[in-house]
């Protein structure tokens, strides 16, 4: 009975059904070990084998994990006695060798959450016999659950051993980069391989797009990758598509990031990954409300509950201000995949929303230790500690942030409008210097021109801040943008081309609380028909205490769509930003003192100049 038991078991497995070999499998099994007249150590193992395999096919890891122990074990043992039946089990099916059993296994640990095990498991291969895939699975174990330098030492000599047999890696590629591993090493690693394709300069560059995005210079890797789409025939690739749009996102170019997702998607309208960034970028473009609607309806129809898909749910209630809800979907989706970069920035965001900033800056720095070449890190931390009032960490926020990205006009922007906020006149006259540098590197930086805007306004150059202005929305039409000049030109009484542009505001926006606030304004002033008088304006929150020239605009409460990510709203409160000095004297009441250091200022204008 054993035998022909034994053989329907073996025919099972074959034929891969999986789900019943498993019963079957047990059963037999138990007999086996009922029955030791009948039982052979050859047909106990090859029985283990058949159970512990389906287990793991089935993805039942804590059962495969259990089955594939005792599996090595006795494997060992067979091998002890030297057994002939071992070797020919092994040549005719290669699924049940020693690394192959043991790469199942290591997976198994790692689906369980025991990293280490499933690291130690796979050592125990002799470097020689070790397969890229195996070499994968180490690098990756290594690079994710494996602290320190010693880990990430670890996993690039994986990698490079995955590339010495597969140049096509792709990922392997990028995991190298993201490890630090300079590019030019990469590429002749690639390069040189002995199995690697000819002629293939478009690898290069790919590689050299990867290189300078890990190394915070998104524009110019979104340059690389850009003249593969418009000089190769790899044009229109979703992949190339994405790259694309995932660094214009990262420099902070949303509009030209949202052409080339909304292209890939388009075209591949099952890739979570341009999907998922398309949502975030669909947020950041005021314009796109209708778009990200739709894309989250394509989205629940999807009956799929992938880490992509649960963000995309908790994007949708942070844009829709439902906080809390949103923080559970972005939890599951961490639950499933700790790294998910995006999930991170979210939970960040979500917990600022919530005013749960001790939180949120401990999500920052988790996503800091996963990407630091995020610019988004930078500026939800500062975000975090202006609203702590804990200056001296916020301006520490800025000086790293253009550390960091020297060739992004973001950083530049986020200290001038630090700057500017200022109690300090020192500080507030230097604001104009950073602004300027980032309109150098991009003269049509939608936030820095905003900024600068501000500047010469408060500096008394109105007209130079409306032709600023006016020649930015031609090209990059944007609410606040349009609320900014619509203000300027009421104060300037212009009511006629105030009114136009506000209305301009309300056509993206229809619930813009500043464009409502100045046409308000404007029919209390009597300028646009209203029944008020002139002085009415004076009631009118047209000034702001403690400015010289009165020109300053009304700070109405945003609404929940305005504040969480305006690239040029990076101080939340209304209040002057108060920054401390390096020395972070203190005064009478414990706060830090707002006294800035020249030599801190000149250090960072030479900082900025490198």
């Amino acid at each position: 009975m054993e035998n022909a038991l034994f053989a329907n078991v073996q025919k099972l497995y074959d034929h891969r059904l999986y789900e019943s070999v498993i019963p079957a499998a047990s059963l037999l099994s138990t007999l086996l070990q009922n029955d030791r007249d009948v039982a052979t150590l050859e047909m106990e193992y090859q029985v283990m084998l058949y159970l512990a395999n389906a287990h793991y096919k089935e993805r039942n890891f804590r059962l495969a994990h259990q089955q594939l122990e005792s599996v090595l074990h006795t494997r060992r043992t067979m091998l002890r006695f030297k057994s002939a039946c071992l070797t020919a089990i092994e040549m005719m099916n290669s699924q049940f060798t020693d690394a192959e059993l043991r790469y199942q296994l290591a997976v198994c640990y790692k689906e369980v959450g025991e990293p280490t095990k499933a690291i130690s498991t796979l050592q125990a291969l002799p470097a020689k016999t070790r397969t890229p895939r195996i070499n994968l699975l180490l690098a990756r174990l290594h690079h994710h659950a494996s602290p320190g330098s010693k880990g990430k030492a670890d996993a690039a000599l994986s990698y490079k051993e995955v590339l010495r047999e597969c140049p096509m890696s792709l990922k392997s590629i990028e995991a190298l980069l993201e490890l630090g591993v300079d590019g030019i090493e990469v590429n002749s690693l690639v390069m040189n391989a002995a199995p690697a394709p000819r002629n293939i300069e478009w690898l290069s560059t790919w590689i050299k797009g990867l290189a300078l995005l890990y190394g915070c210079k998104h524009l110019e890797a979104s340059r690389a990758f850009q003249r593969l789409n418009d000089n190769t025939k790899l044009r229109r690739n979703e992949h190339l598509l994405v790259e694309i749009g995932r660094c214009l996102y990262y420099y902070g170019n949303h509009l030209q990031a949202e052409q080339y997702l909304s292209s890939a998607v388009m075209a591949y309208p099952n890739n979570m990954e341009a999907i998922s960034l398309l949502s975030v970028v669909y947020e950041l473009n005021e314009q796109s409300a209708d778009e990200q609607e739709k894309l989250f309806t394509r989205v629940t129809a999807d009956r799929e509950f992938s880490p992509a898909h649960w963000f995309v749910h908790g994007q949708k209630m942070y844009s829709d201000a439902k906080y809390q809800r949103g923080l559970a979907f972005v939890e599951r989706c961490l639950d499933m995949d700790p790294r998910h970069i995006e999930g991170h920035l979210l939970r960040g965001n979500l917990l600022i929303a919530l005013k749960r900033y001790g939180e949120a800056i401990v999500a920052f720095r988790n996503v800091q230790g996963l990407a630091s070449y995020r610019f988004e890190v930078y500026k939800g931390l500062f975000h975090c500690y202006v609203a702590q009032k804990r200056f001296k960490e916020a301006q520490t926020m800025c000086v790293w942030a253009i550390r960091s990205f020297r060739t992004s006009p973001r950083s530049y922007t986020m200290f001038g409008r630090t700057l500017f906020h200022s109690t300090n006149p020192v500080a507030k006259r230097s604001a104009k210097k950073f602004v300027e540098r980032s309109l150098k590197i991009d003269s049509s930086y939608t936030p820095a021109v905003a900024l600068m805007a501000e500047i010469c306004q408060y500096e008394g150059a109105t007209k130079a801040a409306i032709r600023l202005l006016e020649k930015q929305v031609i090209n990059y039409p944007n609410q606040n943008l349009y609320t900014l000049l619509g203000d300027i030109l009421r104060i300037e009484k212009q009511p006629f081309k105030a009114l136009d542009y506000y209305y301009r505001a309300l056509s993206v926006d229809s619930k813009c609380v500043r464009a409502i606030n100045g046409i308000n304004s404007l029919k209390l002033g009597g300028s646009v028909g209203g029944e008020g008088s002139k002085d009415a304006a004076a009631t009118a929150p047209d000034t702001e205490p403690g400015r010289a020239d009165g020109l300053a605009t009304p700070t109405p409460t945003p609404t929940p769509s305005e504040t969480a990510n305006q690239e040029w709203q990076i101080v939340h409160s209304n209040e002057p930003l108060e920054m401390s000095s390096e020395s972070g004297a203190s005064d009478s009441n414990g706060d830090e003192a707002v006294n800035i250091s020249e030599p801190f200022w000149q250090d960072v204008e030479m900082l900025s100049q490198e």
